[in-house]
Parts: structure tokens; C-alpha cells; sequence
């Protein structure tokens, strides 16, 4: 196989560095770059290298698509791989309708990242057993949904997104939604911060109103503390 051109996004410099060390006793790999997702001047960087393959650690995006995009822009005949510790449902999908058709969990051995990794190159297609099925049902329920414009606000939610703003119109806090819904404080932060993107708002309030004038009441799973807002 010819060399492999591979473009790291990773926040995590300590991370960044051991996968670099690691690659470099690969024979048909090479790793011409790192950056972090924020980085100003990754996608120039990408432009200039021009990766066979490029991994993202996605955890930090709240825009995966667009991200994805601008990235994908810069390096069109790169394939994108998701290589993050994230197993969240909806952030899977997400990433499989921004065009990332292969995920790599972090603890995965050295033999099976480079093993994904040339068959990404290859165009091959890869994700864990436990989340093809929330791929499969969410690519169902959207072929069978009716097409709407502007039916519902909450219609540009994801089922994830959904549960928190549930939670939230319980009364929750963030911390109380981090334990109802099983996820860390900073996925629960992330999930706020598109629904304020997504309903156009900025505070919890207009969250709760917007919710509730959708036809979302609260499900007493947690009772509302008086004066709080998530």
C-alpha cells in the first residue's frame, strides 16, 4: 500500500504526540500534521497537506456538520474518520450525516486503529455494533417522517437534545440532567448549547417557555426547585 497521509485533530496534546510516536513505527503511515479543533489555522494547514486521512476527536464540536464541511472543503480527497472517546448516540449520528463513515474508539489497539484507518482509505465504512443500531433507527425515522417546514421549533432537535430539554422543563440543573441521562457534565453543557443555538435563544427560560408552548409538560421524574433554572 502506498504511504498513508494522516492529518490528526486533537485537542489533547499529550494525546496528539503519543499516537505521532506510536505512527512513526508504521511503515505506511505517516502523519503529516496536528492541530487542535480550534485552531485558527488548521483548515490552511489542511489545504497545504493535502491528508489521505484525517481523524477528529469530536468531542468539543457543537457544529459537527459544519466543521466537517469547512475541513472537508480544504481537503476534498481526504477521508474523515471520527477517532474519539465519545460514545454518545446522537453525536454518532451526527457525525455519520456530516460524511464521517468511520469511528474509532480511543481504547482501541494500535492493530485495529491502523486497521480502520486503511480500510477508511480504501472507502470502507465502520462503526461499533452498539451504535449501528441508533444509526439505523435514525436513518428510518427520518426516510419515514413526513416532510414539514416549520411544523414544530423543536423539529431541529436531535433525540438527545430532546431528553435534555425534557429534563430541563422538569426543572433539572445540569448536573441533575448529567445523572438522569447517564452523560458527562461537559456533553450535557454541549447539548444546552446547540438547543440555545438551534430554538434561537439565550437563556434557560426561554428554553422552558419555548418547550412548553410546543406541547412539552413536565414528567415530575425530577421535582422542579423553586427559583432554579438549568
Amino acid at each position: 500500500m502506498d504511504t498513508t497521509r494522516l492529518f490528526l485533530i486533537e485537542d489533547h496534546r499529550m494525546v496528539a504526540d503519543v499516537l505521532t510516536s506510536s505512527l512513526a513505527t508504521v511503515p505506511w503511515i505517516r502523519v503529516v500534521g496536528t492541530r487542535p479543533a480550534a485552531d485558527p489555522a488548521l483548515r490552511s494547514e489542511l489545504a497545504a497537506q493535502q491528508p489521505d486521512v484525517v481523524t477528529v476527536e469530536l468531542q468539543s464540536l457543537t457544529d459537527v456538520r459544519e466543521r466537517i464541511s469547512t475541513w472537508r472543503e480544504a481537503a476534498p480527497a481526504a477521508r474523515f474518520v471520527a477517532l474519539t472517546a465519545s460514545r454518545d448516540r446522537d453525536l454518532a449520528v451526527a457525525a455519520a450525516y456530516a460524511g464521517i463513515d468511520t469511528w474509532i474508539p480511543k481504547e482501541s489497539s494500535l492493530a485495529d486503529l491502523l486497521d480502520r484507518v486503511r480500510g477508511a482509505r480504501a472507502g470502507h465504512a465502520w462503526y461499533p455494533p452498539e451504535l449501528l443500531a441508533a444509526l439505523f433507527d435514525r436513518l428510518r425515522r427520518d426516510g419515514a417522517a413526513p416532510h414539514r417546514s416549520g411544523s414544530n421549533p423543536l423539529d431541529v432537535l436531535s433525540e438527545r437534545e430532546r431528553e435534555v430539554l425534557i429534563a430541563m422543563v422538569d426543572g433539572d440543573r445540569s448536573d441533575q440532567i448529567a445523572a438522569r441521562l447517564q452523560l458527562s457534565r461537559h456533553t450535557v453543557r454541549t447539548h444546552t448549547r446547540n438547543l440555545f443555538r438551534k430554538l434561537k435563544v439565550h437563556s434557560g427560560l426561554e428554553v422552558v417557555k419555548i418547550a412548553r408552548a410546543a406541547g412539552i409538560e413536565p414528567t415530575g421524574q425530577t421535582p422542579a426547585r423553586k427559583g432554579e433554572l438549568p
